[in-house]
């Protein structure tokens, strides 16, 4: 660009600035705009109170998957069989060790599960632990447990526990009138969960952890009213 060039667009540059305006009024319309946007109270509530239950509706959406989720992990875990409208056979059979006779009538009122096992069961030998634990987490919370053995010998039922007595009752059904005749248990183990109005709610075919997350969630929902162990 010459020097003539460069002297003629600073004259043109001076010529625009003596018109009295700044560049920012200059440019106003171009870049700038004078007017001012103001959003009305009513929409920022709306928008507020839309967002909130848009946020409200996602995060009980998401309880609600979760939920489900759980109880389909437990039920796999717990694997229990639905029983209803079936009153529970009342039974009165001795404590091996004591001969104290136990009516499942006198245990109305509190939720009462039923386990029937013997020595010679590899699977319910292997159980017994778990049940200890289940029963000393729930003995004093409305469950009640009792270990039905069919076992023709009580000597072998004392021999497997030793010196170490369980925390719940230790029945004997040497005859298998109770476990075959009454419940039709021919499979061992098999347990029942019976209600405190007597009915059958679920039983359980084969042995189970009876202390790991899912059993012990699963008690503490029905034990606390918070679940239907039928449904």
């Amino acid at each position: 660009m010459t020097d003539a060039e460069v002297e003629q667009q600073d004259e043109s540059t001076e010529q625009a600035s003596d018109d009295g305006r700044t560049e920012k009024e200059r440019l106003t319309g171009i870049m700038y705009s004078e007017r001012q946007w103001v959003v009305q109270p009513w929409v920022k509530g709306v928008f507020f109170y839309c967002a909130i239950a848009l946020l409200a509706g996602l995060v009980a959406y998401g309880m609600d998957k979760r939920i489900k989720m759980a109880r389909l992990v437990m039920d796999s875990v717990v694997e229990p069989t639905p029983i209803k409208d079936i009153q529970a056979p009342t039974f009165s059979l001795p404590d091996g060790n004591t001969g104290e006779m136990v009516n499942l009538a006198n245990l109305r009122g509190q939720w009462v599960f039923v386990n029937f096992w013997a020595t010679w069961c590899p699977p319910c030998r292997d159980e017994m632990p778990s049940m200890e634990m289940l029963n000393r987490r729930f003995k004093d919370k409305g469950l009640t447990m009792v270990a039905i053995s069919v076992d023709e010998d009580w000597n072998e039922v004392k021999r497997f526990f030793g010196d170490n007595d369980p925390s719940f009752k230790v029945l004997w059904d040497r005859t298998k009138k109770v476990s075959t005749g009454m419940y039709g248990t021919r499979k061992f183990p098999e347990s029942y969960l019976i209600s405190p109005d007597g009915q059958v709610a679920v039983k359980f075919i084969g042995p189970r952890d009876w202390y790991n997350i899912g059993t012990v969630k699963y008690f503490e929902e029905i034990l606390s009213g918070k679940r239907d162990p039928t449904s």
